[in-house]
């Protein structure tokens, strides 16, 4: 980047692509402000150039990482804006059957998934994965990674059997393709886990939810939102065990991550939250409980003001809430 910033100036084009680069390896490391700038610059940087214009179809795939970390920050409006462009752009530079339009609508699919709309996301993502399957075969890490996140949307609408299945092909392509230490790896095995633990099965998803930590860990580090969510579903696990000293060491270093990465007001850092008040409300500790489902709460009502969305997730954490200080009322 600084070479092209010489060479070539601040607002060339192949400044923009660097930017964009620079960008999405911070986004990878978790450092969401740093991306979100580069992101910013290179969309500007792209849509002023007279070479190319907000037409172009660089402009549409700077539109998409702009809108990915977004996403991740929890402003799902602004993210679902930037990829609704980015189709537009796309379709009219290359038509309906285009892999960058398949990206914009996986991205919007991500984004219903995080507003826990499961119907709509699973549209999005079937979309996506014709047109990618169509235009790059069926063994392509990218289908892998599509078809994974079609599983878990499956998985929430309980589908379980179906998810296992996507989220199994998805595993062995990723595997074939990428090695078996790649982070899309992990975000397959942590996938997996998930679903089996919604079956039941929580041997079968501890020992998913380990190998996901174990490249969460080496290949991005403790301080990354995904490790954090990773200690999180196996803290699940061991609660769900009534291991709940075990499950609050996991819950406390989740939160931790999640406040150092995430920031205070984000989605992930209530959920966090949320899990640390269960282990304590069930561990005979309802005084830390309440504090920790009233932090959650309070999360996602200030989520509600800034995103200007109503997470379902609010719901439940109020009636945990509720239900910890009745319980405290009881005990009294």
């Amino acid at each position: 980047l600084a070479i092209r910033e010489r060479g070539l100036g601040t607002s060339h084009a192949e400044t923009a692509r660097a930017l964009s680069n620079c960008g999405i390896v911070r986004h990878k490391l978790g450092h969401h402000q740093a991306a979100l700038q580069c992101h910013r610059r290179a969309l500007e940087i792209l849509e002023t150039n007279p070479a190319l214009g907000p037409g172009h179809p660089d402009v549409a795939r700077s539109l998409c990482d702009l809108a990915d970390v977004y996403d991740d920050e929890g402003e799902y409006a602004q993210a679902l804006q930037l990829y609704l462009r980015a189709i537009g752009v796309s379709e009219e530079c290359f038509g309906e059957g285009h892999p960058d339009v398949a990206r914009a609508l996986i991205g919007i699919g991500n984004v219903n998934m995080h507003r826990a709309a499961y119907k709509q996301a699973r549209e999005c993502f079937q979309r996506g994965l014709a047109i990618q399957e169509r235009c790059l075969g069926k063994g392509h890490a990218a289908v892998a990674t599509t078809l994974t996140n079609l599983g878990l949307a499956h998985e929430k609408l309980g589908d379980r059997e179906v998810a296992l299945s996507m989220h199994e092909r998805a595993l062995e392509t990723q595997r074939r393709m990428l090695g078996d230490m790649h982070p899309d790896v992990a975000r397959t095995y942590s996938h997996l886990g998930q679903t089996h633990e919604a079956k039941g099965d929580l041997d079968r998803a501890m020992e998913c939810h380990s190998d996901a930590l174990k490249i969460r860990e080496l290949k991005l580090g403790l301080e990354h939102a995904d490790t954090a969510y990773t200690l999180g579903r196996l803290g699940a696990i061991y609660r769900r065990r009534s291991n709940y000293r075990k499950a609050m060491e996991y819950f406390h270093l989740s939160l931790a991550i999640c406040e150092k990465v995430l920031g205070p007001v984000h989605l992930g850092t209530a959920i966090a939250a949320h899990n640390l008040g269960g282990a304590l409300q069930r561990s005979g500790e309802p005084e830390m409980a309440e504090v920790h489902f009233l932090r959650a709460v309070e999360v996602l009502q200030q989520q509600e003001v800034n995103t200007g969305t109503n997470h379902p997730f609010l719901q439940y954490a109020a009636e945990s809430l509720d239900r910890c200080r009745q319980a405290m009322g009881q005990a009294l």
